[in-house]
């Protein structure tokens, strides 16, 4: 959680102070452009932590409900299943799930990689968000999925638990599939 303030903190404060500091040398000295940018830069970065950081660390809580394992407040969620669905079939049912039940628009299906990614829609949180699932067989029967999460945009600081939600939302599916 730390990270993710930090994180939200340094970028933003500093990409302000920056801009601060070079539209201010048009008409300031370099002492007094440096002090006004360095001071707007801890403000803005204040504010932008103290709104951001808290959304997104409420909205990750919400994701991960009662089950608080690893690292929810990351942009980018990978998790693991491993599952005695066969390769063939578990391979439909990721396809099927990625297309027909959450309704991402599938961008690579490679068989015999093993390899299924699509991408969301855009949200009011996000601009979408790059999934892929890997297969890969494990012994006979068994099958290792991956599953990875992650902003289309590389330099998204907050997804507000998106992603998290992406990946167990597509857990808790594959699993009551194996039921079935």
């Amino acid at each position: 959680m730390l990270k993710c303030y930090a994180r939200i903190f340094l970028i933003t404060g500093t990409l302000f102070c920056l801009g601060i500091f070079f539209s201010d040398l048009a008409f300031m000295t370099l002492r007094p452009a440096l002090v006004n940018a360095i001071a707007s830069g801890l403000l803005f970065g204040l504010g932008m932590t103290a709104v951001m950081g808290t959304l997104h660390v409420i909205r990750a809580r919400k994701a991960a409900g009662a089950d608080r394992e690893g690292d929810i407040y990351a942009v980018r969620q990978r998790a693991e299943l491993r599952t005695a669905l066969p390769y063939d079939r578990l391979f439909a049912v990721v396809g099927h799930y990625f297309s027909e039940v959450a309704g991402f628009t599938i961008t690579e299906k490679n068989h015999e990689a093993g390899v299924i990614s699509a991408r969301s829609k855009l949200t009011f949180r996000t601009f979408g968000s790059r999934i892929t699932a890997t297969l890969r067989k494990d012994g006979e029967s068994a099958t290792l999925l991956t599953l990875t999460s992650g902003p289309l945009l590389g330099t998204t600081l907050a997804d507000y638990g998106e992603n998290l939600k992406i990946v167990r939302e597509a857990l808790d599916f594959l699993r009551a599939s194996e039921r079935h």
